[in-house]
């Protein structure tokens, strides 16, 4: 038997659908004569807790740091436990194993790390999935690798994976046993923090600057029109490209007031491409903007969209084109697509939009619509509003282009003899609305003005114009906008146009060469809004509004103190671009994973030997931390009070909210965290009204198991006896 273990269920019916013959789906496998298909849905295995080690490790204590571990091992993800014991019982007969992950180092290491984990030594093939049309993977399937000559991909996933477990574990609890207060260190999430606080630190330092701008009123063919005046770049006048003074803009007036200028007309048709398709970084941009919607909101809707009703392709995706095979589809689907949405097919797939390029699809493409016939009034309002926007962006692309006609006009100006910029104007008018009459509410990004009928009269040639009035305007330098969710997870990005070491810049945008929805990024699209939130948890962030459908992100003293703190090596983009240069020398077998782990471990080393606590910092973060009222009874970590009432900070997951099914009050919790016998009343009698009271009397711990909401949950909580006496 041939098990082929996929990543997503799309890539499993490609290959289902290459192999040819009849298939059966059931009960989340594909079965193809003796072959079985079986997918992950993306990682099923995590990186072991260091107390999966070692109990010790529940207490953090600088004493046991650095904590590493080689080989770092895996646990298999609580919600796909069932999945991974499916998987780990077709191996058992697998007389070959193909790995179909996608075309990426994480593709690669999905599928490894689930054969590690079960020790599988028979021979496994890798298929190339870059294009899943059936006669690219039947091709494929022709000239498969031996899984062994592509390994090293996975195993740069792998030291990423466990770097950053490192990174993150030693240096968390590390500065927060050093401050005495919970401060989270992350490759992606410090510099993450680190660019709210410059661009906070901008708005708040931002000194307002006057500026001066000058208008002239121009007579050409007897048509009034008004130009702007741009100076040369290298007047003396300027001071960074501004006029911070009228006096030379009001002599200039005074000079050509009434004096003829050479004016030339030019005009020129345009045509517009419609948008793109949507990755889910564009997708969030749009989603933000028109409902207020959130990152955290807008994966969820996606996923359900995806899960729930198979109505959109793969939603963490990076990439906003489509294969040549999507192309051939596309009759199929935007028939699928109308009946959907309930609107008559004026769509014309033989148009073959700019999106279809196989050059650009890497692992991902871009998020569409399926074929698949869905019923969207089952659908929740936002659910709705999100799959619109996604089929209609896709829609879009088989609509003829929006057509603009230009019309430009230019004079150059003289003061003293000497020319001293131009006067001039960009008039701009839609010829044919194309794609534009569809998507209606995509914002024009041309910069030029709004066709003005008096200038679009004049025929394109060279004319005499009089300059009749000139006007001047005084204006104001502005600071920047507040980040929202959605424009940080924007800038995570393109993190590169920050970055002030060219090294550095080059490297990150290196990394993401391949990746045209990516610019020298950090983080992925999957994790972005994850990163974001755990920032405005812990309290380096927070949220205030600031009119309709806009929270904006402000770093707080605790974020901005501790950001500041931390060493440069460890809180810039820097790190991710370093790493970088190390993981492709283990993708292309040239290293192998310990010389990063190793790296970062040295690192972590280093830093731990030569930091310097400052008393008087010690002090201010003393005062961020909430007071203990008592020891958790489980792991030995302070019981605190937060928000939602008491917690242990430990990770042992010690849980007491009930006791002989009455709520805890605070002073019972502390009692009987202290092993002391507390009286419980109102405990309610089986199948009566009736209530008593009894001493509730702590009896060691125990552990507990629960699943929830498709979530597993595990942890400690008290044993207690009744007693009456």
């Amino acid at each position: 038997m041939r098990v082929y273990v996929c990543e997503k269920e799309v890539i499993a019916t490609a290959v289902a659908e290459a192999l040819g013959g009849k298939y059966e789906k059931k009960n989340g496998v594909i079965y193809s004569g003796n072959d079985v298909l079986v997918w992950t849905f993306g990682h099923c295995l995590t990186l072991k807790d260091p107390e999966r080690y070692n109990e010790k490790y529940k207490s953090w204590k600088l004493e046991d740091l650095p904590i590493y571990f080689e080989p770092w091992e895996n646990d298999v993800s609580p919600e796909k436990r069932d999945r991974v014991k499916q998987i780990g019982e077709f191996l058992k007969n697998a007389d070959e194993v193909v790995n179909c992950g996608d075309v990426d180092e994480e593709g690669q290491l999905l599928v490894d790390e689930v054969l590690r984990y079960f020790n599988f030594k028979g021979s496994v093939k890798r298929l190339d999935t870059a294009d899943t049309s059936v006669k690219a993977v039947q091709k494929n399937l022709k000239q498969m690798k031996d899984n062994r000559d592509c390994e090293s991909a996975g195993w740069s996933a792998y030291a990423r994976q466990v770097s950053d477990m490192t990174f993150g574990i030693n240096f968390t609890r590390f500065f927060s046993k050093k401050y005495n207060a919970k401060l989270p260190v992350g490759r992606v999430q410090t510099p993450t923090l680190g660019l709210v606080i410059k661009r906070d630190e901008a708005i708040e330092g931002h000194k307002k600057v006057y500026y001066y701008t000058m208008s002239a009123g121009v007579s050409v063919q007897d048509k009034k029109i008004l130009l702007s005046f741009t100076p040369q770049k290298d007047l003396n006048e300027l001071t960074d490209g501004k006029f911070l003074s009228d006096s030379f803009l009001k002599n200039l007036g005074t000079s050509i007031t009434g004096s003829t200028i050479k004016c030339t007309v030019k005009r020129e048709k345009v045509n517009e491409s419609a948008p793109l398709p949507f990755n889910l970084n564009k997708l969030n941009l749009y989603c933000g903007k028109k409902w207020g919607y959130k990152p955290d909101k807008i994966m969820k809707i996606t996923q359900d969209l995806r899960d729930k009703y198979s109505a959109i392709t793969y939603n963490r995706s990076d990439c906003q084109y489509l294969s040549s095979e999507h192309f051939k589809e596309a009759p199929g689907t935007v028939e699928a697509v109308c009946k959907n949405k309930g609107i008559d097919n004026i769509f014309d797939t033989k148009i073959k939009s700019k999106c279809f390029n196989d050059e650009y699809i890497s692992a991902h493409f871009a998020i569409i619509p399926t074929a698949q016939a869905v019923d969207i009034s089952k659908f929740t309002r936002d659910e709705k509003n999100v799959y619109e926007a996604i089929s209609n962006f896709y829609l879009a692309q088989f609509l003829p282009p929006c057509t603009k006609e230009k019309l430009k006009v230019s004079a150059p100006v003289f003061y003293n003899g000497k020319e001293v910029g131009t006067l001039n104007r960009t008039f701009t008018k839609i010829v044919s609305a194309g794609w534009r009459a569809f998507l209606q509410d995509v914002e024009d990004e041309d910069k030029a003005d709004t066709a003005v009928s008096e200038a679009f009269s004049i025929a394109d040639g060279k004319y005499d114009g009089i300059v009749d009035k000139c006007t001047y305007e005084k204006k104001e330098t502005k600071p920047p906008k507040r980040y929202t969710q959605v424009t940080l997870c924007d800038d995570m990005t393109k993190i590169s146009k920050y970055v002030d070491d060219p090294d550095i810049k080059r490297l990150l945008l290196e990394k993401d060469k391949e990746k045209k929805g990516e610019n020298g990024s950090i983080g992925t699209s999957a994790t972005r809004d994850t990163i974001i939130n755990k920032l405005i948890k812990v309290g380096f962030l927070e949220e205030k509004s600031e009119g309709k459908n806009n929270d904006v992100l402000i770093s707080t003293k605790k974020g901005r103190m501790f950001y500041k703190l931390l060493p440069d090596n460890i809180k810039k983009a820097d790190t991710t671009a370093l790493w970088w240069v190390v993981q492709e020398d283990i993708r292309l077998g040239k290293a192998d994973y310990t010389n990063l782990t190793h790296d970062v471990l040295d690192t972590i080393k280093n830093v731990m030997d030569t930091y310097q606590v400052k008393e008087e910092d010690l002090a201010s973060f003393a005062t961020n931390k909430a007071k203990a009222v008592c020891r958790c009874p489980a792991c030995g970590s302070d019981i605190v009070k937060g928000k939602f009432g008491l917690y242990c900070t430990g990770k042992c997951g010690f849980r007491l909210t009930s006791v002989f099914g009455r709520p805890v009050t605070e002073s019972q919790y502390i009692s009987l965290c202290n092993g002391k016998k507390t009286k419980i009343t109102g405990i309610k009698k089986k199948n009566s009204t009736d209530t008593f009271d009894a001493y509730a009397v702590p009896d060691g711990i125990e552990s507990y198991s629960y699943d929830k909401d498709g979530k597993h949950y595990e942890g400690k909580q008290l044993k207690i006896n009744m007693v009456f006496k």
